[in-house]
């Protein structure tokens, strides 16, 4: 009996290979969701902007108000959130930080309610509460904080400080360890260094506000002595001494010092007493 080959079922019906390999899925281009991304990134930051614009309103006419948060800085973003060429990945990065920028907002609004009552019942912290409603801080850690002074083999000593770093902490002496009269200037004193900290940053390329003063020869050209005759304007008062301590530089400002003082205070919303 011969050898019989059975055609396949294809083969018969003339299929080829080609005929029997599955068609391919119909693919679609993938979507773009580049816009709908855009778009929530814009309206998160649109929020964000809402609440930090409401949530300000609690430092108006604060002369601190600079040194809170940079709303300078805000103001950029917007710019760039109105870019026309603004990408995804910036929309989204300027968005994370405005969140960032409204929580710690929120924080230093928090922190200043809370300093308002007056802890430790004390005369400087009284000063500073009002000062910035809150949002200055006082630690009495001069002694650590503030390094030793320079003429401290002749008795000087540091009672208070503004660092760079934190302009809105005032460090201090204990008020136990000072006159009641001492205490109140150098608070005061070291209060017009947070105003002039505040004042840098209104004018970051030195073409304003205190620094014009200093470069046309008021208060000795000197930061210090410009704080002097704040407290002196403050309290009205026209010595550096109670009978028992000394504060401050040794100059006292004039008439026409103390003017100034009080128009730069001014404009600052700095209390003038």
């Amino acid at each position: 009996m011969g050898l019989f080959a059975f055609a396949s079922l294809g083969a018969i019906l003339g299929l080829g290979d080609e005929s029997t390999t599955p068609y391919p899925s119909v693919e679609t281009a993938p979507v773009d969701t580049g816009a709908a991304d855009l778009t929530e990134h814009i309206a998160l930051y649109e929020q964000e902007r809402t609440k930090i614009d409401e949530l300000s309103s609690a430092l108006e006419g604060n002369p601190v108000k600079p040194l809170v948060a940079l709303f300078d800085w805000m103001e950029d973003q917007d710019a760039k959130m109105a870019d026309p060429n603004l990408t995804v990945y910036s929309a989204e990065s300027i968005a994370a930080q405005a969140s960032t920028f409204r929580g710690d907002l929120e924080q230093s609004i928090i922190d200043a309610e809370t300093r308002r009552t007056n802890a430790s019942g004390s005369v400087s912290e009284s000063i500073v509460d009002a000062a910035g409603n809150g949002f200055i801080d006082v630690q009495y850690d001069a002694a650590t904080a503030c390094g030793t002074h320079e003429n401290a083999d002749q008795g000087y000593q540091t009672v208070g400080c503004v660092k760079g770093g934190s302009p809105l902490i005032v460090h201090l002496l204990p008020d136990g360890e000072r006159t009641e009269w001492h205490s109140t200037i150098t608070t005061v004193h070291e209060l017009a260094h947070v105003y002039q900290r505040a004042d840098d940053v209104r004018y970051p390329d030195d073409d304003g506000g205190y620094r014009s003063l200093l470069a046309q020869g008021l208060f000795q050209g000197s930061e210090e002595v410009m704080a002097d005759c704040y407290a002196l304007t403050y309290l009205n008062e026209w010595t550096l001494s109670d009978g028992v301590q000394e504060s401050g530089y040794g100059y006292i400002c004039g008439d026409s010092e103390r003017q100034a003082i009080r128009d730069w205070a001014a404009g600052m919303n700095a209390p003038i007493g």
